[in-house]
């Protein structure tokens, strides 16, 4: 019934700016937390009834910070789909040579309104 692909995964990069950072050269947590939403957007309108989804909760937990000049990437995948909810895993985290320090995990669940 619903049109998710639920393994599909999406992911976006970007460089910390200056105007993305405070004086002390840290990312304004308001700055990632809009990225985290936009690519969060990606998949939601991916959801045959995106129109339909009502925002349930969030679980943003931030484990360290980024600076200025840092690539991070956002992932974010589909921890559960049902005629009901939605809810999906975002993760963030710097992209460095040999690893990948995840930065932050956030979790949001939506609720699938019925259609009027």
């Amino acid at each position: 019934m619903q049109s998710l692909n639920t393994t599909q995964n999406i992911k976006d990069q970007f460089i910390v700016s200056k105007k993305q950072v405070s004086k002390n050269k840290v990312l304004k947590t308001s700055i990632l937390f809009d990225k985290i939403e936009s690519n969060l957007q990606s998949s939601l309108n991916l959801h045959k009834n995106s129109s339909n989804l009502s925002f349930k909760s969030i679980d943003f937990d931030l484990l360290e910070n980024a600076y200025l000049n840092d690539k991070l990437i956002i992932k974010n995948n589909v921890k559960k789909l049902s005629t009901t909810e939605v809810v999906l895993n975002i993760t963030v985290s710097k992209k460095e040579e040999k690893k990948q320090d995840i930065i932050c995990k956030a979790v949001f669940s939506y609720t699938v309104k019925e259609a009027s």
